[in-house]
């Protein structure tokens, strides 16, 4: 499997996450770890972060130039709505995003999976699934046959979505979560952890419990506060 990637955007957490996919990537692949780099715009350029350097994106374009850039960012940051923004930001300057799927990742070859998704290890992708743009799915994630998730979107670790099920834009899916088969859920919904959706989840709220229910609007859209 051939690496493209060169830019994570979001040094944190899960943008380490990501990186260790990529050095897996590169050694999958025979290739070395060189030239993998973060972009944050909230470090100094410069900064050494997790064994690599640390850019701000304006700093990045101009060390770099766009067509370095084209292809070679993946957004590793785990809040759908931020998701949304820096790909906003980054599309701004035509720029299309890669991908990050680590080698235990099992796709089926009849799975889409568009720019910008991030695969976690020993997740499954099966058949017909499409996965949308700037999508991340976590660690052990089940995406089940003929399932849709929408741009933006998170899908944790252990979540298992049944076949046929919809996911939304820029939702976020929680951990350890179960979707049952066919179970169509909204554009800007969270699913608590430990849920189990039974039912159709409206547009715009927070859902939670087993069976999980409708609590509150999600009006801040915000995951982590």
């Amino acid at each position: 499997m051939k690496n493209d990637l060169r830019f994570i955007y979001c040094a944190g957490g899960f943008g380490r996450e990501v990186m260790d996919v990529a050095r897996r990537m590169n050694a999958d692949s025979g290739e070395g770890n060189e030239g993998t780099i973060f972009i944050d715009d909230s470090m100094m350029d410069g900064i050494n972060f997790y064994d690599t350097q640390s850019f701000q994106f304006s700093s990045a374009l101009a060390l770099y130039g766009q067509a370095a850039l084209n292809n070679r960012i993946v957004i590793a940051n785990g809040e759908p709505s931020n998701r949304r923004l820096i790909f906003n930001r980054i599309q701004g300057y035509k720029l299309t995003l890669g991908q990050v799927i680590d080698p235990t990742v099992i796709v089926s070859n009849t799975a889409l999976l568009a720019e910008g998704v991030i695969i976690a290890p020993f997740a499954s992708v099966a058949s017909n699934a499409q996965v949308a743009t700037n999508v991340a799915i976590n660690t052990k994630a089940i995406i089940g046959h003929d399932v849709f998730i929408g741009d933006h979107s998170v899908i944790s670790s252990l979540v298992n979505l049944g076949g046929a099920a919809t996911i939304g834009q820029e939702t976020y899916i929680g951990m350890g979560a179960q979707i049952k088969e066919g179970v169509k859920i909204g554009d800007n919904v969270i699913i608590g952890m430990g849920s189990v959706v039974y039912n159709d989840i409206p547009d715009g709220v927070i859902a939670l419990g087993n069976p999980a229910r409708p609590m509150r609007k999600n009006i801040d859209q915000k995951v982590f506060k």
